[in-house]
Parts: structure tokens; sequence; C-alpha cells
């Protein structure tokens, strides 16, 4: 009886999650529910599930859809741009249950918003899957914003590691739109600091996409789920135009988050299976859309 009750309560938790979150297939504009849209990844290597690291519904769909995920596919591997590289024995430690959670989150430098990552984490945890801490150090992007990246080639071997072997700035529609992301601040910026806030975000996804592909190249067969800020990824941009590059042959999904005022009938963007696979469409009205 008590264990009818609890999965009664986890599917009432689940339904409400769902009810602020839907899914877009882009190719057909029909509306799959999370385990279809799961099954209908059976055949990529690599899903990046773009997010707004502010808004709560879709964190909520991250962990069910997770959930869904390692049920379907027990050979998954977590990637996390909340996480970086040189916390990866942090990381390890605490999957091997040798260091406790108030350890893992002040030595991982865990997120301000550490409680909708922790989860995921702990899915991890629990079911004996590898985590990928992808991303590049702060500290290195950071300094590439302050003065470019021309000192990462004459960084100590063990700090030069922690970064992508090349890097690239491509002059292409990721640059276009991260340019007009940052004018649209309304702040001023001069041509070299432009390219250097350019290059930081550019040294991000050339280090997340070569921490996943030699993941992938050490094991093979695994189905790597990485979770970014919709920016990296959207329009197949950014961390996925190097990933793939890396790896021509690789198949990979991209999950995109759209605001709207009605998700039982959304009105949807031009050009939607240019963006992603999957939109995820979140209540634009809700109080966590507007924080």
């Amino acid at each position: 009886m008590k264990k009818v009750l609890v999965m009664s309560v986890l599917a009432i938790m689940m339904s409400c999650a769902f009810a602020q979150t839907r899914f877009v297939d882009t190719k057909t504009e029909l509306m799959p529910d999370t385990k279809a849209v799961a099954k209908e990844l059976a055949t990529y290597d690599v899903i990046m599930f773009g997010e707004l690291h502010d808004i709560e519904a879709l964190h909520k769909l991250q962990e069910e859809f997770s959930h869904v995920l390692v049920d379907l596919f027990p050979n998954l591997a977590l990637s996390f741009e909340m996480w970086e590289r040189d916390v990866q024995p942090i990381v390890d430690q605490y999957l091997a249950e040798n260091l406790s959670e108030s350890e893992f989150l002040k030595q991982s430098r865990a997120w301000t918003n550490y409680e909708d990552y922790l989860p995921l984490i702990n899915l991890a945890k629990q079911r004996r899957l590898e985590v990928i801490a992808a991303n590049v150090p702060r500290e290195y992007a950071t300094r590439v914003a302050r003065e470019g990246w021309e000192f990462v080639d004459n960084l100590p071997e063990d700090e030069r590691k922690l970064i992508a072997r090349k890097l690239s700035a491509p002059d292409d529609d990721y640059r276009n739109e991260f340019v007009e992301t940052i004018r649209m601040g309304g702040h001023e910026f001069s041509d070299k600091d432009l390219e250097n806030y350019y290059r930081a975000q550019c040294i991000k996804d050339d280090t997340m996409a070569e921490s996943i592909a030699d993941f992938l190249k050490r094991s093979p067969g695994t189905k790597v789920i990485h979770y970014n800020g919709d920016f990296h990824s959207r329009n197949r941009l950014g961390t996925v135009s190097r990933l793939q590059k890396m790896m021509p042959n690789l198949k990979i999904a991209v999950l995109s988050p759209h605001p709207t005022e009605d998700l039982e009938n959304p009105i949807l963007p031009l050009s939607m299976e240019h963006r992603a696979d999957y939109l995820i469409l979140f209540n634009a009205g809700t109080e966590e859309a507007n924080r």
C-alpha cells in the first residue's frame, strides 16, 4: 500500500512539472510526451539540453527527463557546463561516496543555484553513471575576457590541459549573434573588448566540446546528455558545432527552450527546425519566468 502511495505521489509530481513545459518536435510540430521524446532520441549519441539558468520549470523538466533517459538507456553519462575540468576529481570522489555533499559543493565551486543541478548529480551517484565536468575553469575565461587568449599556450602543462587543445573563434553566425546580444545591453565596447568577450565565450565551447569528445573516444557506445546555457547550443552553433567538427559522424540532438503564453496553442518561431530538434516550451507567465 505504501509503495502504491509513493508511486502515486511521484506521478503527481511529474505531471505538475510537465504541466509547465511541453516538447515540440520542430520537424512535425507535434507535441510528444517526455518518454516519447526520449525514445525518439535512441539513435543519437549526444543530447544537448539547452536551458535558461533561472527558469525553475526547465530545471524540473531536466530532472524528470534525465530519469526517463536513464531508465531507457542505462549506459548514459551526464555532462555539465556547471562543473569545470579541474574539479573532475572532486566530482568523482562524490560519486564514489568518498566526499560529503557539503564538501562536494564547497570544493567543486558549485554554482549559487546548485539546488537545480544537485538532483542530476545525485541521479548519477545513485545509478552509477559517469559525470563529465566539461567546462573550462572560470578563471581562464575571465582572464581571456580581459586580455585575450595569447597567454594560454604559455601556461604550465598542468594548467594548459584544463583548456581545449585547439581554440577557435570563427567568424560565423555565432559571432554575429554573440555581438548582437552583448550590444543589446546598451553598453559601448571597443572592437578589442568585443573580440575578447567573444573569445571568452568560445574557450568555453571549445573546452566543453573537447571534454565530451574525449570521453566518447574513451567510452564508445555511451550516450551523453550535456546540460548548458541555451546560447551554447542553440541553432547548432557554439559547443555543438565544435563537437560536430571534432567528431563528424556523431549524431547530436539539440533541445532549446522557448517561452510562450499558451502551452496548448503556442506561437512557434520561424525556422525552428534549424534552431533545434525539439523546442521546450515553458510558460512565460509563470513567476519564475519573470525573475
